[in-house]
C-alpha cells in the first residue's frame, strides 16, 4: 500500500501545501473515471499553457493527484496514478515535458479532507479529527472507523459533501525559482494560473502529509464532570435529630457544539438506629438537561480558554424515589413517588484552569408520592407481636392495601451549592 503514495521531493519541501491548495485547480472526475471533462480541457488550454508559456523555461506544473476513500484501496491507486497520467498526456500535447510536472500521488487523501473540514469550520469536523488522531497512519482501520461511526452517518455525509472534490488532480503553474528560494525580486511578475476552489483565498491553511507522524497536545475540552451537592454533604436532619451526611454524586455531559447540557444525579442516604427506631434511607434518581445562555460551541470557545459552559443556566428536570423514614417508635413512613420541574443556576469557575466550579442552583416543581405510615409494635393489639413494625392499618388485614396514601407538592424541591470537577476530557491533538 504505501508504495502507491508518492512525493515528488522539491514539490512537497519547496512549495507549502498553503499555497498550493489556495492557487490550485481541481480538474475534477467522475467517479471511477480517468478522463479529463471538456470544461477542465477549456481552462488548461486557454489559461495554464499561456501561463506556462509566459513562465517559459522557468514555468512549471505542481500537481497533486488523488482518489477519494469510498472504492478499495488498490483500485484508488489505479485511479490517482491514471488521473496523473490522463493529465500528462493532454500537458505533453502542448509539449510540456514530463520533467516540468512534478506531482505528489495521493490515493486516499485524508489529510485534504481533514483541511477542508476544518478551514469550513463544518459541524462534524471534530469527529473526523478524532477519529484520524485516533488511528494515525492506519488508513484501512481509518475507513473502516469512519464507516461504522455513528451507524454511519459520517461516512455518507462526507461521501456526499467532500468526496467529489477529492476526485481530482490539482494543478498550478509556477515559476520554479519560487521553489530554489530566490528572492522576489529575481521572481516573474506574470500572475499565476489561479482558479477559484472551495478554500477561501485569505485562509491560511497547513495539510499535513498523511499519515501523521509527530503530534503536539493541545489544551483540553472539558467532556465530563462529577459533582456533589456541599448541603447534603453537611445535612442535618430535623425530626431524627442527627447530623447525617447525605451521599450524593452527579455528572454532566459536555458537548462540543451549542447550549445544551445534559446530567443525572442519584442521592443515597442509607442511615439506620435501631435501637431509637430513627430511619433515613432513600434513594433519588434524577435526569435534568441544562440550558447556559453562554454557548458553549468549540466554534465561539477555543482551546484554553477555560470553561466552555459557566455563567447563568436553566434546567429542566425529572426524577423518582423511594424511601423509608423514621423519627420515632410511633412516627414512620415508607413510600414511592416521581416529581418533575424547572430551575436555575449558575456557575462561577474556581482557579486559573476553571477545571473546578462552584454551582449554586434551585428547583422548583411538583412532586407525587404514595406512602404507607407504620409504627413499632401492632397498632391494634401491641401485645401481639412486640419486635415487629406494622403498617398503622386499623380495620381488618384482608382488606388492607399498601400505599393508599398519597401526598402532593408544588413549590421548591432541592437547593444546592455544587463543588464540580472535570473528570473526562477530551484530547486534542495537532501534527507538529
Amino acid at each position: 500500500m504505501i508504495s502507491c503514495f508518492a512525493m515528488d521531493t522539491v514539490a512537497q519541501v519547496k512549495t507549502t501545501d498553503s499555497t498550493f491548495v489556495r492557487n490550485s485547480r481541481p480538474i475534477q472526475f467522475i467517479v471511477n473515471r480517468m478522463n479529463i471533462s471538456d470544461q477542465d480541457r477549456k481552462w488548461i488550454t486557454e489559461v495554464l499553457i499561456p501561463q506556462l508559456e509566459a513562465l517559459g523555461d522557468r514555468g512549471i506544473v505542481l500537481g497533486r493527484a488523488t482518489a477519494s476513500p469510498e472504492g478499495p484501496y488498490d483500485n484508488n491507486c489505479r485511479l490517482a496514478k491514471g488521473r496523473r497520467a490522463s493529465v500528462d498526456r493532454l500537458l505533453g500535447s502542448y509539449g510540456i515535458s514530463k520533467d516540468r510536472i512534478r506531482y505528489d500521488v495521493v490515493p486516499e487523501d485524508y489529510a485534504l479532507l481533514h483541511t477542508l473540514m476544518r478551514i469550513g469550520k463544518d459541524k462534524r469536523f471534530h469527529e473526523v479529527d478524532s477519529l484520524m488522531n485516533r488511528y494515525g497512519d492506519n488508513t484501512a482501520r481509518l475507513k473502516e472507523a469512519m464507516k461504522r461511526y455513528d451507524g454511519g452517518k459520517l461516512w455518507r455525509y462526507v461521501l456526499k459533501e467532500y468526496f467529489p472534490v477529492l476526485r481530482a488532480v490539482r494543478i498550478m503553474a509556477i515559476d520554479k525559482r519560487q521553489l530554489l528560494g530566490l528572492d522576489d525580486n529575481s521572481l516573474t511578475s506574470q500572475p499565476l494560473a489561479v482558479m477559484p476552489t472551495t478554500v477561501p483565498n485569505n485562509v491560511q491553511l497547513n495539510i499535513p502529509a498523511f499519515p501523521y507522524s509527530d503530534y503536539t497536545v493541545l489544551p483540553r475540552r472539558e467532556l465530563l464532570s462529577v459533582k456533589t451537592n456541599l448541603l447534603l454533604d453537611f445535612a442535618y436532619m430535623p425530626g431524627y435529630d442527627r447530623f447525617c451526611p447525605i451521599p450524593n454524586v452527579a455528572i454532566e455531559y459536555y458537548p462540543l457544539h451549542g447550549h445544551f447540557t445534559y446530567g443525572a444525579s442519584f442521592d443515597g442516604p442509607w442511615w439506620q438506629h435501631y435501637d431509637d427506631h430513627k430511619y433515613f434511607q432513600l434513594r433519588n434518581y434524577q435526569l435534568h438537561t441544562r440550558y447556559y445562555l453562554r454557548s458553549g460551541d468549540i466554534r465561539e470557545r477555543p482551546l484554553g480558554q477555560g470553561a466552555a459552559f459557566k455563567g447563568l443556566y436553566f434546567s429542566l428536570y425529572a426524577h423518582a424515589y423511594l424511601y423509608n423514614i423514621c423519627f420515632g417508635e410511633k412516627r414512620g413512613w415508607e413510600g414511592e413517588g416521581w416529581g418533575a420541574g424547572m430551575g436555575i443556576g449558575y456557575v462561577m469557575p474556581l482557579g486559573r484552569s476553571e477545571h473546578w466550579r462552584l454551582e449554586f442552583g434551585l428547583q422548583a416543581g411538583y412532586l407525587h408520592t404514595l406512602y404507607d405510615p407504620y409504627q413499632w409494635k401492632c397498632p391494634v393489639d401491641p401485645d401481639t407481636d412486640t419486635e415487629q413494625y406494622y403498617y398503622k392499618w386499623y380495620g381488618d388485614a384482608k382488606d388492607f392495601r399498601k400505599r393508599q396514601h398519597r401526598y402532593s407538592w408544588l413549590g421548591p424541591t432541592r437547593l444546592e451549592i455544587t463543588l464540580s470537577y472535570d473528570l473526562l476530557y477530551r484530547r486534542n491533538i495537532k501534527k507538529k
